[in-house]
């Protein structure tokens, strides 16, 4: 995939990334795709517990442990 940056904003896109520590803009912007699924599903989980759509966390535990042969209570 290639993502194509206006020319009038390459040198503000470039600084950006330099200043937040990345060696390229792909870098950066790679970046930003994935904080960007991480707010997503932060606010998909806020707006499914408001409304009611949770499980109790025995409930999670006990399914996650299951799942991945871990014993109770250790």
């Amino acid at each position: 995939m290639e993502i194509q940056i206006p020319q009038e904003a390459e040198s503000t896109v470039r600084d950006l990334a330099v200043r937040a520590g990345f060696a390229s803009v792909e870098q950066y912007v790679l970046n930003l795709i994935l904080r960007d699924s991480e707010t997503l599903a932060i606010k998909v989980g806020l707006q499914e517990a408001l409304t009611g759509k949770f499980r109790s966390f025995q409930s999670f535990d006990d399914e996650f442990r299951a799942r991945n042969g871990i014993p109770a209570g250790s």
